[in-house]
C-alpha cells in the first residue's frame, strides 16, 4: 500500500492527476493547479480537484518517506488555495442566504467544503504540523479559512438539506464534526459540534429504511453513505466521544444491504448512479464497519466477495483513521484466509426502497437478479428503469444494468440513463418518462413492487407501473429450478398502434441466432447466455450499447429488442435467460410459448429435458416442471 501511495505522490508532484472528464489518463492541472478553471467541461473535474485529495496523498508520503518535498508541496498548494480560492458571501445584499453561490459548480460548493473537513485537511495538518514548511502565520490562514468552512456548514448546509435526506448532508456534518473537533476554539460553546452530532443521527434516521437501504436506492451511495455515517463513530473515538447505541446498530444493519447489492461476482449492481467495479463498493462498507466496530467479521465478508486489490485501496485511503494497525494487520491477513460466506436469506425486498434482490445462493456461481419499480424516484441519482433488473451466473455478468459513466450532461448522459439501454419494458421505444438535462427529469407516474413469492422451485418478482399511462405495465421475473430466469411484460390499455418493446443489455460484443426464436452471447469468456423468446427473432432489433463500471470507462455491449403489437388491448412478451458454461455443452433452442387470459399468465417452455409451467393468476405463482420423455 505504501509504494501506491508514494507513486500517486509523485505523480501529484508534477501536477499530473486522474480526475472526472480526464478519462482514465493522467492530466496536468497545473503547478500550482488551477483550482477555478475547468479544462474538461466536466463538473465533476472541479469537484475532485478542489477536494485536494491529492494533497493527502502528499502529506501521507510524507509520513511514510520523511521526505520534506512531499511536506513542502502539500503545504504549498494548501496555501495557494486559500489565497486564491475567495469564500462567497454567506448573504446577498437583501439579507437572505445565498443558497445558490453554494450549490454551484465551485471550489466552494458545500459538499466540497464538507469534504476538505472531514477528508482531507485534518489528516494533512496532522500529518504536517511538525514540519518546518507549517508555520505560525500558516496555521493562522487556515485557522481562518477553516472558520469560513464552519461557518458554511453550520448555517447554509441545513437550509439546503432541510429533510436530512442525502448522501451530502452526511458529508456536510461529519466536516463540520471533524474541524470543531479539531479546533475547538472555533466552536467556543460547542453548538456547532452538537448541531453536526444531531443532524447526523436525524440522517440516519431520515436516509435509512426499515431494511437497511439508504434511501438514494444506488448501490455505491448505499455503500458510501455506509462509509460515511462510520467516519462519525471514528472521529468521536478519537475524540473520546460516545456514538448513540441505536446509531452504530443501524450501521451495522446497512452491511447487510451492502451483501444484498453485490453481484455474487464481486462488485456493485450498478443500479442507478453506481459503479460495479472497485469504488464505492461492499470492500468500502466493510471497512467502514471494521473501523466503527473493530470487528474482523467484517473484513471476512470483504475477503470473501472482493479483491485484494479492491480491498486495500480502500484500506489505503483509510490508512491514518485506524486507531491499530497492527490490530488491522492480523485481522486482515486472518480475513484473507479466512473469508466469511454471508449466512442471509437469499432475498430481500426493501419495501422503501422498492428494491429486490434474489438469488439462488451465497457462492460465487449462483444465479442473481437485481431489480427496482420505484416511481415517483427520490432523486435523480435514479435512471430511467421503472422494472428493470441485472442478471448475472457462473461468476459472470450477462444482462447488465450499463451502469453510470458519466454525470456530465450529453449525449452519453441521456443514453446511460434512458430506458432503452437498461433491461425494461417500453412502449412506442419512448423513455418512461422525459429526460431534461443530467439532473432534471419530467414528471413520473407511480409504480411499486407488488409482490414477492418463494418456495423450492422458484422466487418470482411482480411489478407494476403507470409512466406510460393510459397503458399499465406489468412485469413478472422468476428464478425458476436455479436453471433459468423468465421475464414476461404484460402491457394493457393499448391502441391498435401502439407496440411493445423488450430490451436485454447484453454484456457481448457479439450475438448469434439459435433456431427461429433464440439469440446466444459470443463473450470468450467462462459462460454466456442464451435468450429465447415466445414471439420469435422476426420482430427482433439489435442495436449497440455500452456498459461502464467505473467514471469514464466503458466497453462495447449490445441491446436486443423485442417488438410485439396488440390484440384487443393487451400486448405480452414471454423471454427465458438461460445461462451456461462456455466449456459445457452446445446450447439447443429451447420452445417457449405464452398464453395470457384476463389475470392468468402462463409460460411454457422446454428446457434440459424437462418441460417447465410457469403460471400467475392473481399475482400467485406456481411452477410445475415434468420430465419430458426421450424420442
Amino acid at each position: 500500500m505504501s509504494e501506491e501511495i508514494v507513486s500517486l505522490a509523485d505523480e501529484a508532484m508534477e501536477g499530473m492527476l486522474v480526475l472526472p472528464g480526464t478519462g482514465p489518463d493522467l492530466f496536468f492541472v497545473g503547478d500550482p493547479p488551477r483550482w477555478e478553471e475547468n479544462p474538461c467541461g466536466d463538473k465533476e473535474y472541479t469537484y475532485s480537484l478542489n477536494r485536494m485529495i491529492h494533497v493527502k496523498t502528499l502529506s501521507e508520503a510524507y509520513s511514510l518517506t520523511g521526505d520534506l518535498r512531499y511536506a513542502r508541496k502539500a503545504l504549498e498548494e494548501m496555501r495557494d488555495w486559500i489565497g486564491t480560492v475567495s469564500c462567497p458571501s454567506l448573504k446577498r445584499p437583501d439579507g437572505e442566504y445565498d443558497l445558490e453561490a453554494f450549490d454551484r459548480c465551485s471550489p466552494w460548493r458545500a459538499l466540497e467544503v464538507g469534504i476538505r473537513g472531514y477528508r482531507t485537511w485534518p489528516i494533512i495538518m496532522e500529518l504536517l504540523i511538525d514540519t518546518p514548511y507549517y508555520t505560525q502565520d500558516f496555521h493562522e490562514l487556515v485557522l481562518e479559512s477553516c472558520a469560513q468552512h464552519c461557518k458554511v456548514l453550520y448555517e447554509i448546509s441545513p437550509r439546503l438539506w432541510p429533510d436530512a435526506d442525502h448522501n451530502h448532508y452526511i458529508m456536510e456534518n461529519l466536516g463540520l464534526l471533524s474541524l470543531t473537533l479539531l479546533f475547538p476554539e472555533l466552536d467556543s460553546d460547542g453548538s456547532m459540534r452538537m448541531h453536526a452530532e444531531r443532524e447526523l443521527s436525524r440522517c440516519m434516521r431520515n436516509q435509512v429504511s426499515d431494511d437497511g437501504g439508504q434511501i438514494e436506492g444506488c448501490p455505491s451511495y448505499h455503500n458510501g453513505s455506509v462509509y460515511w455515517f462510520s467516519l462519525r463513530n471514528s472521529i468521536s473515538r478519537k475524540y473520546s466521544i460516545g456514538v448513540p447505541e441505536d446509531y452504530t446498530a443501524q450501521l451495522v444493519r446497512m452491511f447487510d444491504h451492502s451483501m444484498y447489492a453485490t453481484r455474487p461476482c464481486g462488485g456493485n449492481f450498478p443500479w442507478g448512479d453506481s459503479h460495479s467495479a472497485d469504488k464505492e463498493t461492499m470492500s468500502l462498507a466493510a471497512i467502514a464497519c471494521y473501523m466503527a466496530t473493530g470487528e474482523r467479521r467484517h473484513l471476512q465478508s470483504a475477503a470473501y466477495f472482493s479483491t485484494r486489490q479492491s480491498i486495500e485501496k480502500d484500506m489505503r485511503d483509510n490508512l491514518w483513521r485506524f486507531c491499530d494497525l497492527g490490530k488491522l494487520k492480523d485481522d486482515y491477513e486472518y480475513a484473507i484466509s479466512h473469508p466469511l460466506r454471508p449466512e442471509l436469506p437469499c432475498v430481500e425486498w426493501d419495501r422503501g426502497l422498492k428494491q429486490v434482490y434474489m438469488r439462488t445462493g451465497w457462492d460465487r456461481d449462483a444465479l442473481a437478479v437485481m431489480t427496482a419499480c420505484r416511481t415517483p424516484i427520490k432523486n435523480n441519482h435514479a435512471h430511467m428503469d421503472p422494472g428493470g433488473f441485472d442478471f448475472s451466473a457462473f461468476g459472470e455478468t450477462l444482462v447488465s444494468d450499463p451502469g453510470i459513466y458519466t454525470y456530465k450532461d450529453g449525449i452519453d448522459r441521456y443514453h446511460f440513463k434512458s430506458t432503452l439501454w437498461h433491461n425494461c419494458a417500453m412502449i412506442n421505444h419512448r423513455d418512461a418518462w422525459q429526460y431534461i438535462e443530467s439532473w432534471k427529469y419530467g414528471p413520473q407516474k407511480d409504480g411499486d413492487i407488488l409482490t414477492v413469492q418463494q418456495d423450492k422451485s422458484h422466487t418470482t418478482v411482480i411489478s407494476q407501473h403507470l409512466n406510460y399511462a393510459p397503458v399499465t405495465l406489468r412485469r413478472i421475473l422468476s428464478i425458476v429450478d436455479s436453471r433459468f430466469l423468465l421475464v414476461v411484460d404484460i402491457a394493457d390499455g393499448m391502441s391498435p398502434d401502439d407496440t411493445l418493446q423488450s430490451n436485454f443489455h447484453i454484456d457481448a460484443p457479439r450475438l448469434r441466432l439459435l433456431g427461429d426464436n433464440c439469440i446466444v452471447s459470443c463473450r470468450q469468456r467462462k459462460a454466456d447466455v442464451l435468450i429465447a423468446s415466445s414471439v420469435g427473432n422476426g420482430g427482433l432489433e439489435i442495436q449497440s450499447g455500452k456498459i461502464s463500471t467505473a467514471n469514464d470507462v466503458w466497453h462495447d455491449s449490445l441491446i436486443a429488442t423485442f417488438n410485439v403489437r396488440p390484440q384487443e388491448g393487451r400486448a405480452a412478451h414471454a423471454a427465458i435467460l438461460v445461462p451456461f458454461r462456455a466449456d459445457g455443452d452446445a446450447m439447443q433452442p429451447v420452445p417457449l410459448s405464452l398464453d395470457v387470459d384476463g389475470d392468468r399468465v402462463e409460460a411454457s417452455l422446454i428446457l434440459d429435458g424437462r418441460s417447465y409451467t410457469v403460471g400467475t393468476m392473481n399475482l400467485e405463482t406456481t411452477v410445475t416442471i415434468k420430465e419430458v420423455q426421450s424420442k
